[in-house]
């Protein structure tokens, strides 16, 4: 924040003194001759005696177009700020009201990522269930998955969670939610997943949009290929013959060629590993 704020004074100070002095002077100029003759060779005038003369008149004069400028910069940064917290306030309404909603089959609540709350310790099989329930969601309709909201719909927090990483915090958890993907369901599904966060009653939660892929998408889990799609509030994983089905009626892929990427063959071949 204050890398930020020393950016926009200077900015600031520097668009004050060298475009702002020279614009209203020659436009002051130009007024005076009554509207008469070459405005742009006032504005040129201008400029050449703004670079060119530092006596200590135009010392004062540049101090003074440089604070202007100033006052407009932090101006502008403010108004950008006010407009960040209206967006984010208004999307936090959003938010609360599909946690509300409850559960369903686009969203999910988890308590925690990796914090078993019962052995008092990170349990990386509660990192498969996240992986489980991301990949329900890209292959149904897509959906929203919050980490931190009980199943009551309660926030719970982040901080045990934010104490397991290596990179506690906001940052490192949103790192970990992209490699968790990348190595569970595949590097290039990260991009379907926007990762952000909130605040309720002093707890961190995050949210996890994600889209519905256009191919078939298997959790790697033991050297096995799983498929897993939503029904109703939960994540369920389709047996061999249910997964072909599903894919060939849901996620049948074309290439511009009009020719089958994904054939009952290839899924068969993923899901038997």
């Amino acid at each position: 924040m204050k890398s930020k704020l020393l950016l926009y004074i200077a900015i600031g100070f520097t668009f004050g003194i060298f475009l702002l002095q020279p614009l209203l002077i020659s436009l002051h100029m130009y007024d005076m001759q009554g509207d008469q003759g070459n405005w742009w060779a006032w504005l040129l005038t201008s400029y050449q005696q703004v670079v060119g003369s530092w006596d200590v008149d135009q010392a004062v004069t540049k101090l003074l177009f440089g604070l202007l400028g100033v006052t407009l910069a932090l101006l502008f940064m403010v108004r950008q700020k006010i407009f960040q917290l209206t967006g984010k306030r208004d999307k936090l309404e959003e938010i609360k009201e599909l946690i509300a909603a409850g559960e369903n089959q686009q969203v999910e609540f988890k308590s925690t990522l990796r914090w078993d709350l019962h052995q008092f310790k990170p349990n990386k099989a509660l990192e498969t269930v996240v992986a489980k329930t991301i990949a329900g969601f890209m292959n149904t309709s897509g959906g929203h998955l919050f980490i931190g909201i009980d199943d009551d719909g309660q926030p719970c927090g982040l901080q045990e969670d934010y104490a397991t990483l290596k990179k506690p915090g906001r940052d490192g958890f949103e790192q970990y939610i992209m490699e968790l993907i990348s190595n569970k369901l595949g590097t290039n599904l990260c991009t379907l997943v926007a990762v952000s966060f909130y605040k309720i009653e002093a707890y961190d939660f995050c949210h996890l949009a994600i889209k519905r892929a256009g191919s078939p998408v298997y959790l790697h889990d033991n050297d096995r290929s799983h498929f897993f799609v939503r029904t109703g509030n939960g994540t369920r994983e389709l047996d061999i013959p249910e997964a072909l089905n599903y894919i060939e009626e849901n996620l049948m892929v074309v290439n511009d060629e009009n020719q089958v990427v994904y054939t009952s063959a290839n899924c068969l071949q993923l899901l038997c590993g």
